[in-house]
């Protein structure tokens, strides 16, 4: 059977990367068009060792797979510099030429890249300050930032940079990364004073109660920011979210896109002591002028309390997490979108709540509308997964 090259290209882009794999080594007809894709995007966050030293071979050795490699995922272990494999991820790096988006994270980091506890300690920045590749986008938790003073000069396309353990100074110079659009940082005086940023997303690590009154000095960025989000690592009843709210709405009333969530790691527990139900930030939310996007994900948060309404807004099932959800369109008609999640727990045997890695459930509804005023349609889902939703990583 011979089919024209379009016809395979089009079939292995409506499949699967497993099935792609499965087809490039079962079929000579579709191997070109499958490893095309299979290349071209590249996750290796999760891999094993053994499909990360395979991965390297196959790139090393030959380089129309490596010029395929546009976007690539690694997670790293931190003890790697001592191990044969160093050399084999660096000599891999060194071929692809065309990487255009990359992330380097250590091994088991969760989607979020580690937190400034866990993260940036590996000194191997040599693996990639000598690379041919010119990125657009950039995300790291894994190195030192001093260990990549010889990185940035070159790398002038970047206009996505990820640096969420950055707590300290903006390890650039003001003429290194002119493009630069959009920043993550662990912290808002990590935020380099003069860039015309449009997108910042903040990971705050430590003790979020610290970070609140950094947020006034976001109205810096106000002629310029369409979109601004705040990545926790846990929700704190020692700052609400309308205490948040109110400090982003009075720097940055012209916002576009605002989202807020909780970072935890992939196998991290939550105890039922820590959850709790706080202020609705509805209020603050309406005194948005031109909000079109809202996303707010939360793990520890029970309901919001609606004191003038003498209501709380549980979020315990879909339909509570979509009476939210349309509450939230009400408040701020300029919304053209919603999504809303919160983390369920399950009721064991006994009556009691419980809380573990294996029986955790995310449940999220997204609400949307197509004009001001227009009707609101709902979606539901069952996982969180802000990255795709938020606005920091678009193209």
């Amino acid at each position: 059977m011979n089919l024209p090259p379009e016809i395979c290209a089009k079939i292995c882009e409506e499949l699967g990367q497993k099935d792609r794999v499965t087809l490039c080594r079962t079929s000579r007809l579709f191997r070109d068009q499958a490893q095309r894709l299979i290349y071209r995007t590249v996750d290796l966050r999760r891999c094993t060792a053994r499909a990360l030293r395979s991965w390297c071979l196959a790139v090393t050795r030959h380089s129309e797979l490596a010029e395929r490699v546009y976007a690539l995922s690694l997670g790293l272990p931190y003890d790697l510099a001592s191990s044969s494999d160093v050399g084999k991820v660096a000599r891999a790096l060194s071929r692809c030429l065309n990487i255009k988006e990359l992330s380097i994270h250590p091994e088991n980091s969760g989607p979020f890249g580690a937190s400034w506890e866990s993260g940036g300690s590996a000194i191997q920045g040599w693996l990639v300050t000598k690379c041919p590749f010119r990125l657009t986008k950039f995300s790291h938790s894994y190195f030192k930032n001093t260990f990549l003073s010889e990185f940035w000069t070159p790398q002038s396309d970047i206009r996505v940079l990820a640096i969420p353990t950055c707590s300290q100074k903006f390890p650039c110079y003001d003429d290194q990364l002119p493009d630069l659009i959009a920043l993550e940082v662990g912290d808002v005086r990590s935020l380099p004073i003069g860039r015309a940023l449009q997108r910042i997303q903040l990971r705050w690590s430590r003790d979020t109660a610290q970070q609140l009154p950094g947020l006034s000095d976001l109205g810096r960025y106000s002629a310029t920011l369409t979109t601004l989000n705040i990545v926790q690592n846990r929700m704190s009843q020692q700052m609400s979210t309308l205490q948040i709210f109110d400090r982003v709405v009075h720097g940055l009333p012209g916002l576009l896109h605002f989202g807020i969530t909780e970072f935890t790691g992939p196998k991290e527990y939550i105890n039922i002591a820590d959850r709790f139900s706080e202020p609705s930030p509805l209020t603050a939310l309406a005194k948005f002028t031109g909000l079109e996007t809202f996303v707010i994900y939360t793990k520890t948060i029970t309901g919001f309390e609606d004191f003038t309404l003498d209501h709380v807004y549980e979020l315990d099932d879909h339909l509570s997490i979509q009476e939210f959800g349309l509450a939230i369109m009400e408040a701020c008609p300029t919304l053209r979108r919603a999504d809303v999640g919160a983390r369920i727990f399950p009721t064991s045997s006994s009556g009691t709540w419980y809380e573990s890695y294996h029986t955790r459930r995310e449940l999220t509804c997204t609400a949307t509308r197509t004009s001001i005023g227009g009707a609101v349609a709902f979606n539901y889902g069952t996982h969180f997964d802000f990255n795709a939703v938020a606005k920091f990583w678009d193209t």
